[in-house]
């Protein structure tokens, strides 16, 4: 932290004494291939910013990640950055650079035109996206819509979005030369009338360049929250690569004010395979929260979900 400090004084950047919170998140799981698993990440985000100037900002979130697995055995503790960026927000333009989440697609459970950071629906923190390293500027053109640019190293997107009276809508070019793919795509999300129900789909054509040969991806999904805090969404997926046609549907509910309950089922269409993931969460403070779930798995073992071995976690996150 100290050099960071030092670092942004000297540049002149920094005349606000830094923020600095600590969270911890603790997952116990089991797998019933007999396999027990624990990790612990202990994570310190800092935010430093410009008193004078006070568009600019520096970021940093460091990780320690402690893994125990017991089949086959394996232990290690690592500690990396998970994000660290110096960005600058105007009125009209808004640059980060470092390593950041960068943010694509609209999709819940699928998004197939994230080249950076897709969304595994399969892990125990879906959330937790690997940062990357890039240089991403956004240019508001209207009060509703705007310009971004992202540049990495071998990979990039351009995208313009604006809100077109009823639903935003996107068009977005991407390349990414270590997959050798040019993608060009879409994104559209917005209510339907004002019924509450929400509506989004994102999607693209894929062309690979080794093969000289084009695909499809997409997703289409719905959204509908009750007044009762029952919320149902349902998404449907087709990849084109593997030309396969998947279906997710998720349910979530607070029976209480501290608690929420949650369940995920995800089929494959072609071979009728799926998993189903519920989940159990309790907020224990404003800074605290325990949720336990399962991933339970139902297919033959050539199936897209059956050679997956049934499990189930506890997790546990403190804030401070």
């Amino acid at each position: 932290m100290s050099f960071l400090v030092s670092l942004l004084a000297g540049a002149g950047l920094l005349a606000l004494p830094p923020r600095v919170a600590l969270e911890n998140t603790s997952i116990a799981g089991f797998a019933d291939d007999f396999r027990f698993t624990g990790l612990n990440r202990l994570r310190a985000d800092i935010s430093v910013a410009q008193a004078e100037h006070g568009g600019f900002a520096a970021r940093l979130q460091i990780d320690n990640k402690t893994l125990y697995v017991e089949q086959p055995f394996d232990f290690t503790s690592d500690t990396s950055i998970y994000r660290g960026f110096l960005e600058y927000r105007g009125a009209s333009h808004f640059w980060t650079l470092g390593r950041q989440r960068i943010p694509l697609g609209v999709g819940r459970v699928w998004n197939p035109i994230d080249i950076f950071n897709p969304i595994d629906v399969q892990a125990t923190e879906p959330e937790e996206r690997i940062g990357t390293e890039a240089l991403h500027y956004e240019y508001a053109t209207s009060r509703l819509a705007n310009l971004d640019l992202t540049l990495s190293r071998d990979k990039g997107e351009g995208r313009i979005k604006g809100y077109l009276d009823v639903a935003d809508v996107a068009l977005v070019t991407l390349y990414d030369t270590e997959a050798r793919l040019d993608i060009i795509g879409w994104e559209l999300e917005g209510e339907l009338f004002d019924t509450g129900l929400e509506l989004r789909s994102e999607g693209g054509s894929f062309h690979d360049r080794e093969a000289d040969s084009r695909r499809t991806a997409f997703i289409g999904g719905a959204e509908y929250g009750f007044a009762n805090s029952l919320t149902l969404l349902t998404e449907y997926l087709y990849d084109g690569e593997s030309k396969r046609d998947n279906m997710a549907v998720s349910v979530s509910f607070q029976p209480r004010i501290l608690w929420t309950v949650r369940c995920l089922a995800v089929q494959d269409l072609d071979d009728h395979s799926f998993f189903i993931s519920p989940a159990v969460e309790y907020s224990a403070g404003d800074e605290m929260t325990i949720s336990a779930g399962a991933f339970l798995y139902h297919g033959s073992g050539a199936d897209a979900y059956g050679g997956f071995a049934d499990r189930i976690h506890v997790r546990w996150f403190v804030h401070f």
